[in-house]
């Protein structure tokens, strides 16, 4: 079975995360680093880094209630990853379409326009030919992109206090966080300074085909006291941009 180049490392880690299942560990965490080959021009050689997981979030405990492994905790590994980089650059999770991944957990993993590969769930029917019966998250990112560490800079600390805003919008379903960001970074810029996203609500009766997310845009200058009548035109701005690009409503 080893007869062939492999264009991807998911296969071996998902044949070694069986193994496992069968020797019954329930909660398998598994990474390899090697060569994918890939045909262009001429045959690449890629470095890879990618791992599987399955079973409980966190190892047996008391403190705290036991859970299943989701899509949010391995795209927190790969967020942690890409934190080592040090910085420079945008970091983006867009949809992914891979015969190999669960359509509606999965993504591709962008550095600027630069896709690095991608993370979620294997698709429950690759599952099924394996006869893994549980959930299983993977990632698999290019190495070479993630050791090239960006030098640090130093930024001036603002001694002015910031100014949060809450919005809580309805969107379509299908709209995603990095479309969100985007809208309220073009008219935020360097006067956002954090975008947190502190709640989540589906209610089909009320808005059938909408979700209603709540975000928190904390805003500050470095040079002088942000008033709040900049701040209120801002907000005016980034709803006009997220209702015009996204469709989206302010929800009473």
């Amino acid at each position: 079975d080893l007869g062939v180049l492999r264009t991807t490392l998911l296969p071996g880690l998902l044949a070694a995360l069986n193994r496992n299942l069968r020797r019954q560990h329930a909660r398998v965490r598994l990474f390899e680093t090697g060569l994918a080959f890939l045909q262009g021009e001429s045959l690449l050689e890629v470095p890879r880094v990618a791992a599987v997981a399955c079973g409980p979030a966190l190892p047996e405990q008391w403190s705290l209630k036991s859970r299943p492994t989701d899509y949010f905790d391995i795209k927190g590994d790969v967020e942690r990853l890409l934190a080592l980089r040090g910085g420079g650059g945008e970091i983006r999770f867009d949809r992914l379409h891979a015969p190999w991944a669960h359509p509606g957990a999965s993504a591709s993993v962008f550095l600027d326009d630069q896709c690095l590969g991608w993370c979620g769930a294997v698709h429950p029917q690759v599952l099924q030919q394996l006869d893994i019966s549980c959930e299983v998250f993977a990632f698999e990112l290019d190495l070479q992109p993630l050791q090239q560490r960006a030098v640090q800079v130093a930024r001036p600390y603002s001694r002015f206090p910031s100014i949060r805003r809450d919005l809580a919008i309805w969107l379509p379903e299908q709209t995603t966080y990095a479309e969100v960001r985007s809208c309220v970074l073009e008219c935020a810029g360097e006067l956002l300074q954090n975008l947190v996203v502190f709640d989540v609500y589906h209610d089909q009766k009320l808005k059938k085909g909408f979700k209603s997310l709540a975000i928190g845009l904390i805003l500050q200058n470095i040079s002088s006291t942000l008033t709040d009548d900049v701040a209120d035109l801002l907000i005016r701005q980034v709803i006009s941009n997220l209702e015009s690009r996204l469709s989206a409503e302010l929800r009473g």
